[in-house]
């Protein structure tokens, strides 16, 4: 026994040497919680993934159930094609905009009844494996240049705030804007526009 805790302490005697953090079980450290993603934990008045969901939950709602796109499939006689352009953050926060149009994608492609086509930020990877192919790839899988299908709408937007303060500080109240709209590129009508409001109050006890 007495052989067991010399080799120990010579193990942690090491470590100190080595310049080694020593954690005795139980004292001190880091815990971590694994949470589910769909409880709404609000640290903060700021925008976050919990206010995304919502704003996606609310667009995607809206877009799939108005009579543009029962309008659209008729007289076109197939789904709409889709292109995410840019949603702009007109606020004073960092607003992660894929954590909505993401999910807002995803939704489409899903339901079949919109199909989607690569944004701009995703094209010119894709672009370029192409352009490898023709070098080095079998001829009978080499994919086509100039086949690319077009879109018909593109979804654009902004978020924008507007945050009020009591004279004492103690109380904020953040209020933010998420509009989105679904625009036909060859003829500039707007066919949809989508709107969610958030307002946060952040109360200093």
């Amino acid at each position: 026994m007495k052989i067991m805790h010399r080799k120990r302490a010579g193990v942690i005697g090491m470590m100190a040497a080595m310049g080694l953090a020593v954690v005795a079980p139980g004292c001190g450290g880091r815990e971590v919680i694994r949470a589910d993603p769909a409880e709404v934990v609000d640290l903060s008045a700021r925008f976050n993934e919990n206010d995304a969901r919502m704003v996606a939950d609310e667009m995607i709602g809206d877009s799939l159930s108005r009579p543009w796109l029962d309008r659209w499939r008729e007289e076109k006689r197939g789904a709409p094609v889709v292109i995410v352009g840019t949603v702009r953050n007109d606020t004073g926060d960092y607003i992660d905009t894929a954590l909505f149009t993401k999910q807002i994608e995803r939704a489409f492609v899903n339901s079949g009844r919109v199909r989607l086509v690569a944004a701009r930020g995703e094209r010119g990877e894709i672009r370029d494996e192409r352009r490898e192919m023709q070098d080095f790839s079998r001829p009978e899988t080499v994919k086509k240049k100039a086949f690319e299908v077009g879109a018909d709408l593109m979804m654009i937007g902004r978020v924008g705030e507007d945050v009020q303060v009591s004279r004492g500080g103690s109380v904020r109240i953040q209020y933010y804007q998420v509009n989105l709209e679904l625009i036909d590129i060859e003829s500039n009508e707007k066919v949809w526009i989508g709107e969610k409001q958030i307002e946060k109050r952040q109360i200093d006890k």
